[in-house]
């Protein structure tokens, strides 16, 4: 059974993380329903996606299991990666508007999800973050390079260095929400938003979405994200990596030794 529900309604493609008790981590298989929803969206030109999430958590990122599971083999880890990477640049360039829903945690590679978007609109219980370094690892689904873009290298260093976590309230200052509101009041709010986007023309929308982007989503992209990805790879082969991951699994702090 999927844990990513995806309804067409009119022009707009609804998506739902349902994977509710495990705060909807991310599997290969939601990464992969992921993507045939873009490709969806992409095929029938439909102008707006909404990507929402059962429960009481947005999402909480990468399904850690995976990790362990794959601890030994760097190509699986590099492959899982990869897919999730080029899942968070399809939503950042493809035609149709990336509306997100957020209520609950958005961490890891859930924020990173909502950084991907193109506009996003999150209840008063929201916390957002990247919690990476706690693992022995970094965010490595762009997290490094858009957080940065966002909020300036100073206050992204501090964010991921200490895996500090922000509320609602601190991301909407920041300017990363584009609406803020009660966790009862976030699904109308997005439906006007939706209803807002239906009115305008679809080919202006993606035009308008592709120019905005080139400004940065190309240029510089390549040398930022491959070192992002090739310093997460050494850190899994790495005895922090290692230990960060088995730690989180068996519920314990990680002892950290620097090899």
């Amino acid at each position: 059974m999927s844990n990513v529900r995806v309804e067409r309604n009119d022009a707009v493609l609804r998506v739902r993380l349902d994977r509710a008790e495990k705060r909807n981590a991310l599997t290969r298989e939601m990464l992969d329903d992921l993507h045939a929803a873009v490709d969806l969206a992409e095929a029938d030109g439909i102008p707006v996606m909404v990507i929402s999430a059962a429960g009481a958590a947005f999402c909480a990122g990468a399904d850690i299991a995976t990790y362990v599971e794959a601890i030994d083999d760097l190509d699986a880890l590099a492959d899982f990666g990869a897919r999730a990477k080029s899942l968070m640049h399809r939503l950042s360039t493809s035609p149709p508007i990336v509306v997100a829903a957020v209520d609950g945690i958005a961490m890891g590679g859930g924020f990173e999800l909502v950084l991907a978007a193109d506009l996003v609109y999150a209840s008063d219980r929201a916390r957002f973050g990247l919690p990476e370094i706690t693992l022995g690892l970094i965010p490595g689904w762009e997290g490094t390079q858009r957080l940065v873009r966002h909020l300036g290298p100073t206050r992204a260093k501090e964010a991921i260095l200490r895996a500090r976590a922000f509320s609602a309230e601190e991301m909407e200052r920041a300017g990363l929400l584009n609406g803020l509101t009660s966790p009862e009041r976030l699904p109308a709010l997005v439906e006007e938003v939706v209803a807002d986007l239906g009115q305008r023309a679809p080919l202006a929308l993606a035009a308008a979405k592709r120019a905005i982007g080139a400004s940065y989503e190309d240029a510089g992209r390549s040398a930022g994200t491959d070192e992002e990805t090739r310093s997460l790879l050494a850190l899994f082969a790495s005895n922090d990596g290692r230990e960060g991951v088995r730690a989180f699994v068996e519920k314990r702090a990680a002892r950290f030794e620097g090899r």
